[in-house]
C-alpha cells in the first residue's frame, strides 16, 4: 500500500509533536490515497517531495478529527442562549466541510511542486 509517511517518527519530526493519532497506520493510507488521488498519480514514490509529506501529516490530522466528530452523537453547531435554540451538524456536513480543509491543505502545499510527468500536481489537465 502506497504511503508518504514510512512512519510515525517522521510524522512527529514534520509536525514538531510528540503525539501520534492512535490509528496512525490507517489514517496515513488513507491521506496518502487522497493525496495520490488528487494529483491523478503523479507523484515520484522513489523521491517525495517534502511539501507531500507535510501535507500528509496535516490531512492525518483532519482525518482524525473528521472521523472523532463523527463518531460523536450531537455535534454542536450553533446556541442562542437567550431564547435557548442549538443547532446540530449532520454526518454530511462535518463530511463537506472537512473535505474542503482537506483540499485547502493541497491547494497551499502543493501549488507549485511538479510532478513525475513534468506538469503541478493539482493540474487537472485538458480532456
Amino acid at each position: 500500500m502506497l504511503t508518504y509517511l514510512k512512519d510515525e517518527e517522521e510524522y512527529k519530526e514534520l509536525l514538531g509533536t510528540d503525539n501520534v493519532p492512535n490509528d496512525f497506520k490507517n489514517l496515513n493510507i488513507q491521506a496518502s490515497s487522497y493525496i495520490n488521488r488528487n494529483t491523478h498519480g503523479r507523484i515520484d514514490a522513489n523521491n517525495i517531495p517534502e511539501q507531500v509529506q507535510y501535507a500528509t501529516c496535516l490531512i492525518i490530522d483532519l482525518i482524525n478529527e473528521e472521523n472523532d466528530k463523527l463518531s460523536k452523537i450531537g455535534n454542536l453547531k450553533s446556541q442562542n442562549i437567550e431564547g435557548w435554540s442549538e443547532s446540530y451538524s449532520t454526518p454530511e456536513e462535518i463530511k463537506s466541510d472537512y473535505e474542503q480543509q482537506k483540499y485547502q491543505v493541497l491547494s497551499d502545499n502543493l501549488w507549485d511542486v511538479i510532478g513525475i510527468d513534468g506538469n503541478p500536481l493539482l493540474y487537472a489537465g485538458v480532456c
